[in-house]
């Protein structure tokens, strides 16, 4: 620890560092000084900008670009799952083969067994639900009731439930 004599004597020999002494006791951090010894946060006199500004506008660009990110990713979210129309039929595939049609106007319940175990699936409200399985993650039944959307999938069965509307065509070739 530096005495005050020694003090006075390193700031008599480096006036910079005299300088540093007298304006860092004004509130200011002693390590965010120039060269010259002057705080940062002041203008300089050849640009008129604060030195600290492109701190500054780095922060709000990035603020600005994670806002835009995430005002994207929204929109995207709101098309995908609001602006879907409920399906009229559902289509049960197992191993790549289509083994029913669900009118799902109609309620009911449905069993369906492959080779690798089984699906009980549910038609309530005009949604499809996966209520039972043989599968050991049941992933299938978290899914929940759907009448769109992406597919209900029970990966250890093998069973696929796709939604569909009947009359409607999904693309024409010519």
């Amino acid at each position: 620890m530096k005495t005050e004599r020694s003090r006075r004597r390193d700031d008599q020999r480096s006036p910079a560092r005299a300088k540093q002494t007298s304006s860092a006791g004004a509130g200011d951090n002693p390590s965010r000084l120039s060269s010259d010894g002057e705080p940062l946060r002041r203008k300089t006199a050849e640009s008129g900008r604060s030195l600290s500004a492109p701190t500054a506008l780095k922060t709000r660009t990035w603020i600005l670009l994670l806002a835009a990110v995430f005002l994207a990713l929204a929109g995207i979210v709101a098309w995908q799952y609001l602006g879907k129309k409920p399906a009229a039929a559902a289509q049960v595939w197992a191993d790549g083969q289509l083994v029913e049609t669900l009118d799902l106007s109609e309620d009911g319940e449905y069993r369906i067994e492959t080779d690798r175990g089984w699906n009980l699936l549910t038609v309530s409200g005009g949604k499809v639900a996966v209520t039972a399985a043989s599968c050991p993650d049941a992933d299938c039944i978290r899914c929940g009731p759907q009448n769109s959307g992406p597919p209900i999938v029970c990966l250890p069965n093998r069973l696929s439930i796709q939604f569909s509307d009947p009359g409607t065509v999904d693309g024409v070739v010519r």
